[in-house]
């Protein structure tokens, strides 16, 4: 059976520093019940356009692991599948950095795939949400502010319907 692995980060910094994580399994034509979501203390501070998005402070933070604890949990849960991603160079370029900053390996670019590309080539818009919706996904009863785990959700219905075509 084919696994995937769909990932979604928030940041404290456009493209850096990572706040939270979620990675959501997907085993064939079904999301499993099998995720992981982390809370990640940054090391810089958190961007008034982040926290916009998210509305995680660095109050929130203050008792959370840094990403380097957070390494083997993800690597081990991620195992050799292909990582999915909305805007993959988002994520891609975001965890290159966190792994390079622990001096761990990064995963290759070839192990991702991308649903922003996927629904582009099925004539739906770039941004997750509204891709979702003109899909017949819901997205009604999401919070404006986003988290990792419902965007890595969102990415993995996509991903499953617009594979399906």
């Amino acid at each position: 059976m084919t696994r995937h692995v769909v990932i979604d980060v928030e940041t404290a910094q456009s493209y850096d520093h990572i706040v939270e994580i979620a990675a959501v399994e997907v085993l064939g034509n079904t999301i499993s019940p099998r995720s992981l979501v982390r809370r990640i203390k940054p090391r810089s501070d958190m961007s008034r356009f982040c926290y916009a998005v998210h509305r995680i402070s660095l109050e929130d933070l203050q008792d959370e692991p840094y990403f380097d604890d957070v390494i083997p949990e993800l690597v081990e849960f991620v195992g050799d599948a292909t990582i999915v991603a909305h805007n993959y160079v988002y994520e891609y370029n975001t965890l290159k950095r966190e792994f390079e900053r622990a001096a761990h390996p990064v995963y290759p670019r070839e192990r991702f795939s991308c649903t922003m590309a996927l629904a582009k080539r099925s004539g739906l818009p770039g941004k997750l949400r509204h891709a979702c919706s003109q899909a017949g996904i819901s997205v009604g009863h999401l919070r404006d502010e986003h988290d990792a785990l419902n965007d890595a959700l969102l990415a993995a219905h996509l991903f499953l319907k617009l594979n399906r075509t």
